[in-house]
Order: C-alpha cells, then sequence, then structure tokens
C-alpha cells in the first residue's frame, strides 16, 4: 500500500507539470511571486520575505520525505524616492525552489522585478502600480523512486526490472520567463484603504517536455488579487483585512478568500490572525507576531478535498517571514505612501 500510494502521488505530479505553478497558503505574505505590481510598494527602506510550506506530509512515500515542499526568498526595496514625489519607483528579486513527489519534479525559478507606481491624482490617494518580472525557470524529473507498469511482475512490485522509459530525458529544462501586472491602491478615507491587482504569467509560454515533444509549453497562469484594511479605533491600532484571490491556469482554478485581524499593541508589537478558505480543498488558519518591523507567520491547512482519506485532513504546514527596514508607523504614513499592509 506505501509503494501504491507513492506511485499516486508521482504520477499526480507528472500529470500536474501543465496545471498549476507554486501557491502559498499566505499569499498575501509573498509578494513577488503574487503579482510583479507589488515591487517596491512599502513603506520602508527595503523588504526581505520568506516562505517555507510542506504539504500532504501524512502521505507515506518511499523515501519518507513530504511529497510537496516550497520556499521562497525575495528582496525589494524603492529608489528615487524623494525625486519622484507621489510616485514611486524600485526593483527587487524573487527565488524559489519547489519539490514535488517521490518522482522529485523540481522547479527553481529565479526572477528580477520593475515596478513603477504613479500617482492618479494631486494628492496621491490612488496610485495604478505596473510591474514587469523577468528571468528563467528550470524543472527536473528524477525517476529513481517511481514505480512503473514494467515492474509489476506475478510477486508485486519489483524495483530491479527496468522500467522501460527509454526515451525519458532527464535533463533539465531550462527557459525564460517573463510576468506583468497591475494594482490600484487607493485610500480615501484615513479609516479604511483597498486595492486590487491583476497579473499573467508565462508570458513566453516556454517549452517544457521530458519525452521530446516541442509542442508543450507551460500555459499562462493569470492572478486577480483584492484586499482592504479597516481601522477600527482612532489611534489604528485594531483593523480587519479581508482578502481575496483567483489564479487560473489552463482548466485549473483556484479561489481564496478570507477575513485576518491586526491588534498593534504598542508601537513596536503587534498581533494578528485570521482564516481563509481555498474553494474545494481547504479551512486554512493563520496566527503570526509582528516584532521591531518583522513579521512572522504560522499556517495550518486543515484539507477537505477529495484527497483527505490519504491526507487524513492535514494539508499543509507554512511559515512567513517579512522584514521591512525602517518601516514607517501606520499613523503617520501619508497617502502618497500607502500600499497595501502584507
Amino acid at each position: 500500500m506505501k509503494k501504491i500510494y507513492a506511485l499516486a502521488v508521482a504520477l499526480v505530479c507528472i500529470a500536474g507539470i501543465q496545471a498549476q505553478d507554486i501557491h502559498f497558503s499566505q499569499y498575501y505574505a509573498s509578494p513577488l511571486t503574487l503579482n510583479p505590481a507589488l515591487t517596491a510598494n512599502i513603506n520602508g527602506v527595503f523588504r526581505v520575505g520568506f516562505n517555507y510550506r510542506n504539504q500532504w506530509f501524512t502521505i507515506p512515500v518511499l523515501n519518507s520525505v513530504a511529497p510537496y515542499q516550497t520556499y521562497q526568498a525575495s528582496f525589494d526595496a524603492p529608489i528615487l524616492r524623494e525625486r519622484l514625489g507621489n510616485d514611486g519607483f524600485g526593483f527587487g528579486g524573487v527565488f524559489y525552489a519547489d519539490k514535488a513527489g517521490d518522482g522529485a519534479l523540481t522547479t527553481y525559478s529565479g526572477l528580477v522585478s520593475v515596478a513603477y507606481h504613479k500617482a492618479v491624482d494631486r494628492y496621491g490617494k490612488g496610485r495604478i502600480s505596473l510591474g514587469l518580472q523577468a528571468g528563467v525557470i528550470s524543472k527536473r524529473v528524477n525517476i529513481t523512486n517511481l514505480i512503473f507498469e514494467n515492474q509489476l511482475d506475478n510477486t508485486g512490485w519489483n524495483t530491479a526490472l527496468p522500467n522501460g522509459e527509454t526515451n525519458f530525458n532527464n535533463k533539465a529544462i531550462i527557459n525564460a520567463d517573463v510576468n506583468v501586472g497591475a494594482l490600484w491602491s487607493h485610500a480615501p478615507k484615513d479609516m479604511w484603504r483597498y486595492y486590487l491587482g491583476f497579473s499573467a504569467n508565462h508570458l513566453s509560454k516556454p517549452k517544457e517536455t521530458f519525452l521530446g515533444d516541442q509542442r508543450n509549453r507551460l500555459n499562462y497562469r493569470f492572478n486577480v488579487n483584492a484586499g482592504a484594511e479597516f481601522f477600527l479605533n482612532s489611534d489604528y491600532s485594531f483593523s480587519l483585512t479581508p482578502t481575496f484571490l483567483f489564479m487560473l491556469q489552463s482548466n485549473a482554478q483556484q479561489y481564496n478568500f478570507g477575513l485576518g485581524l491586526n491588534y498593534h499593541i504598542n508601537d513596536d508589537v503587534a498581533i494578528f490572525g485570521g482564516g481563509w478558505y481555498r474553494v474545494k480543498d481547504a479551512v486554512i488558519l493563520n496566527l503570526g507576531v509582528e516584532v521591531y518591523n518583522a513579521r512572522i507567520g504560522l499556517s495550518y491547512d486543515v484539507n477537505h478535498s477529495g484527497l483527505r482519506n490519504a491526507s487524513k485532513a492535514q494539508g499543509a504546514l507554512e511559515v512567513s517571514a517579512i522584514y521591512v527596514f525602517r518601516k514607517e508607523k501606520t499613523q503617520s504614513i501619508q497617502y502618497e505612501k500607502y500600499c497595501p499592509n502584507f
């Protein structure tokens, strides 16, 4: 039974090459993988971020390693702030790595980003942000731990038998990748603000094939992200942050929505938490703390999809960390410096 599970997970991984990209439950804590227009949209000198996701770790596999693991690290910073007035411009970079299944479908990507944030009124209450992201994406499959039909004999699975995959290309696939994004952010009142973003990924439609089919390409992925922040008291210490995400890639769709709560105990310490729902997949619970501009979040997915019997309703454990150097206090932020609160 252990090997059958391993085979099933591996087949899902390989079949999913044309399906969805990486995703995080705390997508709002990984801005550069969410939307290039969020690059350098911060109230500080620079921002560094890190995410780690460990998914479906209760499913047994041959090598006792969780079937899905994802890492992400990013850096971004605004420049020319004094010269641009209400406008903003900045650059950044993001690297992510993803391992899927016993077959170890590994994906690596390194991207650089630039974004311009244009004020649309004289007071800078509203801004349109445009972002561009480009880099490389690499994929490889290690079939060492996979079991194939040719390895089934009269006594069961026999991994000593040849797998019959003579035309399999074990080399890494490396291609250029291009993403674009746009964001509208608006602070109509002191006590609330909102944003709406759109991004399109893989505009270069990079080729990817392990079996020699040069017509196979990575499909476009489209994201729509939105959110708001409502302050509930005059000292800006308590706020509600509803967020929404829609992702579409080929026939794969994902909807996330939920509500976060933020409470500033004092100028240097805050706590936050909330709940999200990924439609037809999982309930996501989140809790975290912000100390001296370092925001650390922990989330857990309670899986209820068709895989729940194998996963025992345990979906994923995820950790995020974001640090903004010389971050401005909420009450001191002017309209022209407003950006989504991650």
